[in-house]
C-alpha cells in the first residue's frame, strides 16, 4: 500500500520541475513511510514524472522499489494497493517462457502482466485493490487505472498541455499550477450524499477517476475514459440451484477472499466490532492461522450501546489477541482540527473519527495490515432501508408514477405544505419521474437545500437527477437490485471506502476488504433477491453461510452501525463546538441562510435523531473550508499522533482470553506509557 503522484506534459512550455514533483510526493508521507522513489524524464516533446511513497507490505527489499520499469524500459509503473492473486498470475507469466522475475513483489508481476496482456486483459485477470499509472514508451501514452469497486482512490487535474495525478488531492494542490476553487455542483451534491459523487470533487477542476474505469492520455492531447467494469453489466442468474449449493459456494468464495488477503510479509489483523461481517471475517482468518488473530475494537465513553461485549464474545470464541480503545467528545474535537487535512475533501460520516483512532491503535500495536468488513451490507442487502425502499418502490411508487403529471404535482404541493422534508421530497421526485431511493444515508433532501442555500444555481440539476441517470441502465433489475447497484456506483466507493482509505493511510495502515473480492462481488450480484432479503431481514444467504461459524448471539444481533450513528456520537459538547464552527465560517455565511442554520440547531434541540447527520455535514464542510481556503493549513503540516489517554494510561487495551480458551471472564488491562 502506497501513494504516488505524477505528471504528463505534452507541451514544453507547460511542465513541473523534478523538485516540485518531490514536494508533491512528500505531502503523502504517511502513505509511504518506508521508502520513496522518483523517475523523471523528457523525451520527444514530452515531460514525464512518476514519484512514489512506499509502505512495505509484500517483498520488503529494495528490489520492490517504485517507480518500476520493465527490463527494456518500455513500460514504467507506479502502483498503490495489492494484487492478491499475484502468485498465480506470476506463474502464468513464467510459463510463457518470456519472463524472469528479480523480486518477490506484486508490483513486478503487475508490470509484467500489463506488458503481456495490456490493460483490459490484465485487469480482467488480477484480483486486488489498486490504482496505478502506466507510461508506455511504445506509443508515449499514459494510462491511469482504478480498481473495479474503487477501494483505492486516484485524482487528476488537467489543463491545455499537462495532466497531474495523485493518490491524494493534497498532492495535486501542492503543484503551483493548480489553483483552489470550490466546485459549486460538487457542493450541491455533497449536501445530499455527504460526499461528492465521482468524477467530481469539491475542488473545481480536480477529478477522481471513477471505480472500474481507466483514463488514457496520448501525446497529441487526446484524453479518453473507458469503463472496464460495471455492476450494471452483471446479470442476476436466471436459473436457480439448491439453497445449500448457494451456501457452500458463498463459504468457498469467502474463504478464498480472506485467504488472498492474508498474503503479507508483515503482521496483519482485523477490526472487530462483534457484528456479523467482522466476526465472520475473523472466524475465517482464525481457521487458517496457528496463532491468535490480532483484533481491534473501539467504543464511545458512556455509550449504552457499546459493541465491546459483542466483540469480546467473538474474541473469546476465536481466541484472538484483542485490543480495545475508548474515546469521548474531547478526542473527537482534538482530531477534528486535522480531519479536513486527512480527508482532502469532506466525507461527512462521523465514523471517520473512531476509524482514525482505531487505525492509530493498530499501527502502534505493530499491525500495519488490517482486514475490514466494508461492502457486505451493500452486496447482501444488510441495511433495513434497502428492504423498506424496495417494497415501497415496487408496491407504491411505481404505480404512483403512472398517475397524470398534474395529479402528481398537486400531491407534491400538498406534501410540501403538510408533510416532512422526506415525504415532500419523495413526492417532488415522483412529480419529476425521479427514483424514490437516492442513497442509504441522505443528509439534505433537494427541497431542504432549496430553503437552506442562498444561491439556487444548481436547482435545475438536483441530486435526484444524478441517481436517475444511474438508474437508466438498471431498468431490467428488481428495485432491490437497482438499489444495490446504485450504492456500488456511488456511496460505497466515494464515502465508505474513501473514509477507510483516508483514515487508515493517515496512520500508515493498509486496509483490505475481503467482501469486495471480485469473485465474491460477481456471485453476490447474481443472486436472486429472496436470497438477500427474506421475511424483511437482510443478509439472508450470508447469515446461512455464517451458521456454525460464528456464535448464535452474533448471528441474531440487531444491525448496528460502527460506533452507532451521528446522533450517538454528537453529544452536547460536540454540538456546541459545531455551532460555533459553522456559524463563524466564511463559506457558510456566504452561501447559506443563517436563519436556516439556526433553525437546524433548534430542531436538533427538540429531536436530535433527524438533524445530527445534517449538522455533521455542515461541520465537515466548514472545517474543510477553513483548512484549504481560509488559513491555508493544507500545506503538509504533520498530523498529531497523540493517543487519547486517561490518567496517564493508554486506552489501548489488550483483552486476553484465558489459556483454556473458554468463554469465561475476559481480563482487560491498560498498558502504562
Amino acid at each position: 500500500m502506497c501513494g504516488f503522484v505524477g505528471l504528463y506534459s505534452w507541451k514544453d512550455r507547460v511542465t513541473l520541475s523534478e523538485r516540485q514533483l518531490v514536494a508533491m510526493r512528500d505531502t503523502m508521507s504517511p502513505r509511504g513511510p518506508d521508502d520513496a522513489g522518483l523517475w523523471y524524464g523528457r523525451e520527444a516533446g514530452l515531460t514525464i514524472g512518476l514519484a512514489h511513497r512506499r509502505l512495505s507490505i509484500i517483498d520488503l527489499s529494495d528490489q520492490a522499489r517504485q517507480p518500476m520499469s520493465t527490463a527494456d524500459g518500455l513500460l514504467s509503473l507506479v502502483f498503490n494497493g495489492e494484487i492478491f492473486n499475484y502468485r498465480e498470475v506470476r506463474q502464468s507469466l513464467v510459463q510463457t517462457g518470456r519472463y524472469e522475475f528479480r523480486s518477490q513483489s506484486d508490483t513486478e508481476v503487475l508490470l509484467s502482466a500489463l506488458y503481456e496482456w495490456g490493460v483490459e486483459e490484465c485487469v480482467r485477470r488480477i484480483r486486488g485493490m489498486y490504482a496505478f499509472a502506466l507510461y508506455d514508451r511504445r506509443d508515449r501514452s499514459l494510462t491511469l487505472v482504478r480498481d473495479p469497486l474503487g477501494v483505492k482512490p486516484l485524482y487528476y487535474w488537467a489543463n491545455d498541455g499537462m495532466l497531474v495525478f495523485a493518490s491524494e488531492i493534497k498532492a495535486v494542490l501542492a503543484s503551483d499550477a493548480v489553483s483552489r476553487r470550490i466546485n459549486d455542483e460538487g457542493l450541491y451534491h455533497y449536501l445530499t450524499f455527504a460526499h461528492v459523487p465521482a468524477p467530481n470533487t469539491l475542488f473545481h477542476g480536480i477529478f477522481k477517476l471513477e471505480a472500474g474505469t481507466y483514463l488514457r492520455q496520448d501525446p497529441a492531447g487526446s484524453r479518453t475514459v473507458v469503463r472496464y467494469w460495471d455492476a450494471a453489466r452483471v446479470p442476476v442468474a436466471q436459473s436457480r440451484v439448491d439453497e445449500r449449493e448457494y451456501v457452500e459456494e458463498l463459504r468457498r468464495l469467502l474463504r478464498q477472499a480472506v485467504a488472498r488477503r492474508m498474503v503479507s510479509d508483515v503482521p496483519f489483523g482485523a477490526f472487530l466490532s462483534g457484528g456479523l461481517d467482522s466476526t465472520l471475517n475473523v472466524a475465517l482468518m482464525a481457521e487458517r492461522l496457528d496463532r491468535p488473530v490480532e483484533t481491534y475494537c473501539i467504543g464511545l465513553k458512556g455509550d449504552a450501546a457499546s459493541e465491546f461485549e459483542s466483540a469480546r464474545l467473538a474474541a473469546r470464541t476465536f481466541k484472538t489477541n484483542h485490543h480495545e480503545i475508548e474515546i469521548d467528545s474531547g478526542d473527537f474535537i482534538r482530531f477534528l482540527a486535522r480531519m479536513a487535512y486527512v480527508q482532502d475533501e469532506p466525507l461527512a460520516d462521523p465514523v471517520c473519527v473512531p476509524l482514525f483512532y482505531l487505525s492509530q491503535l493498530a499501527r502502534r500495536s505493530g499491525t500495519p495490515v488490517i482486514q475490514v468488513g466494508e461492502g457486505s451490507d451493500e452486496l447482501f442487502a444488510g441495511y433495513p432501508n434497502y428492504a423498506l425502499f424496495a417494497r415501497w418502490e415496487g408496491r407504491y411508487f411505481q404505480p404512483y408514477l403512472q398517475l397524470p403529471s398534474a395529479l402528481r404535482r398537486y400531491g407534491y404541493y400538498v406534501g410540501r405544505k403538510f408533510g416532512s422534508p422526506e415525504w415532500s421530497d419523495a413526492l417532488w421526485r415522483a412529480s419529476e419521474g425521479h427514483p424514490l431511493f437516492l442513497g442509504n444515508a441522505i443528509a439534505f433532501w433537494d427541497s431542504e437545500k432549496d430553503r437552506l442555500l442562498k444561491q439556487k444555481r444548481w436547482m435545475h440539476a438536483p441530486s435526484s437527477r444524478y441517481v436517475a441517470d444511474l438508474m437508466r441502465s438498471l431498468a431490467a433489475y428488481s428495485p432491490l437490485d437497482q438499489i444495490i447497484r446504485v450504492e456500488l456506483a456511488n456511496r460505497l466507493p466515494e464515502l465508505l471506502l474513501m473514509r477507510v482509505d483516508k483514515m487508515t493511510m493517515a496512520n500508515s495502515i493498509e486496509a483490505r476488504v475481503p467482501y469486495l473480492d471480485e469473485d465474491v462481488v460477481q456471485f453476490a450480484l447474481s443472486l436472486p433477491t429472496d436470497l438477500k432479503i427474506r421475511l424483511g431481514q437482510g443478509k439472508y444467504l450470508l447469515r446461512k453461510a455464517a451458521e456454525g461459524l460464528v456464535p448464535d448471539a452474533i448471528l441474531q444481533r440487531k444491525k448496528w452501525g460502527f460506533c452507532g450513528s451521528a446522533t450517538t456520537m454528537l453529544d452536547e459538547k460536540l454540538i456546541q463546538y459545531a455551532r460555533a464552527t459553522i456559524l463563524h465560517n466564511a463559506l457558510i455565511a456566504e452561501r447559506f441562510s443563517l436563519n436556516g442554520i439556526h433553525a437546524l440547531f433548534e430542531r436538533h434541540r427538540r429531536n436530535p435523531r433527524f438533524s445530527s447527520f445534517k449538522i455533521w455535514n455542515l461541520l465537515n464542510l466548514a472545517l474543510w473550508h477553513e483548512c484549504w481556503f481560509e488559513d491555508q493549513a493544507g500545506t503538509g503540516a504533520p498530523l498529531s499522533t497523540e493517543m487519547p489517554s486517561r490518567a496517564g494510561a493508554s486506552v489501548g487495551m489488550t483483552v486476553q482470553v484465558d489459556s483454556s480458551g473458554s468463554s469465561g471472564a475476559v481480563a482487560a488491562y491498560a498498558t502504562r506509557e
